[in-house]
């Protein structure tokens, strides 16, 4: 039987002047030549794959962001274009190579430049959400 320990517990980063906390996490992006890169992405249970900003397509050994699979998936806004590609990323400790859209209309905020999306990533972990006290709890067991 599973538990539901969990052996993390993660703040949200405040940001005073707007009066909001967010569900960040710190991901590791290894590039196809082994160079690590510390990324924030935003925590989001609604994004179907992780997501990130366009001008990032070197980081996963790319001479464009739109020379991959094109998706066009449904948002909150209306219907985009996005590049499909594989990418690893690390966790927590995890190393997982998981599906990533590349995205050229993701809005412009200092404190993320993607969201992780649950296809594979969500699979390695188990996740809860308390949004009274702002924290993320995580568990590589799940």
């Amino acid at each position: 039987m599973h538990t539901k320990n969990f052996e993390h517990v993660i703040p949200f980063h405040l940001i005073p002047a707007h009066q909001i906390s967010y569900p960040l996490l710190e991901v590791i992006l290894v590039s196809p030549d082994g160079r690590r890169t510390r990324l924030s992405l935003l925590f989001d249970t609604g994004a179907s794959v992780t997501t990130l900003k366009a001008e990032l397509f070197e980081l996963i050994g790319l001479q464009r962001w739109d020379e991959g699979q094109p998706v066009q998936p449904g948002t909150g806004g209306g219907q985009i274009t996005v590049y499909q590609y594989t990418a690893t990323i690390e966790l927590l400790g995890k190393l997982i190579t998981c599906p990533v859209w590349l995205n050229n209309q993701f809005p412009s905020n200092p404190y993320f430049v993607g969201v992780l999306g649950r296809d594979t990533v969500f699979n390695e972990f188990g996740f809860g959400f308390w949004e009274g006290t702002h924290e993320l709890y995580v568990t590589g067991n799940p």
